[in-house]
């Protein structure tokens, strides 16, 4: 299993780290995508698509380390959790959008991003769970 959560970790780290240089190589389309969701406005809009690359590249780097697993593979799958209320959100109002996603500009199929997203938290919680020191998740006897 460690080895499966080793490659697991790799697998995600990465997937953060191509997504965050995709969106740092072009950051005025991520910025339009950013805009498309109708949430927040410029310059919020465009601060987001300046730093959120920025974090994903970190993440994706940290999640890969042993020391820093359990907080990145956390903040990764929050970011998820949220990027995914995000696409409900628009979905549910008949937005048209490009998420920005690995760079992406090409129109979105809500449910196939929704089912990639739970995989992704999935696959963060996964890696949160196994990352906790056995002694924290049991209570040791007397």
């Amino acid at each position: 299993m460690k080895t499966f959560i080793f490659i697991l970790r790799l697998v995600f780290g990465a997937l953060f780290i191509w997504s965050g240089i995709a969106k740092i190589k072009d950051p005025i389309g991520f910025a339009d995508a950013v805009r498309n969701f109708e949430i927040i406005g410029d310059p919020f809009a465009v601060a987001v698509a300046l730093y959120l690359p920025w974090l994903e590249v970190i993440s994706g780097i940290a999640v890969m380390w042993d020391r820093f697993a359990k907080s990145a593979s956390l903040l990764i799958t929050v970011m998820v959790v949220v990027f995914t209320l995000l696409i409900i959100t628009a979905w549910i109002r008949g937005l048209d959008i490009s998420c920005g996603c690995f760079g992406g500009t090409g129109e979105m199929n809500y449910p196939v991003k929704i089912a990639q997203n739970i995989g992704l938290i999935v696959m963060g919680g996964l890696i949160w769970w196994k990352s906790i020191a056995p002694s924290t998740r049991a209570v040791k006897g007397p």
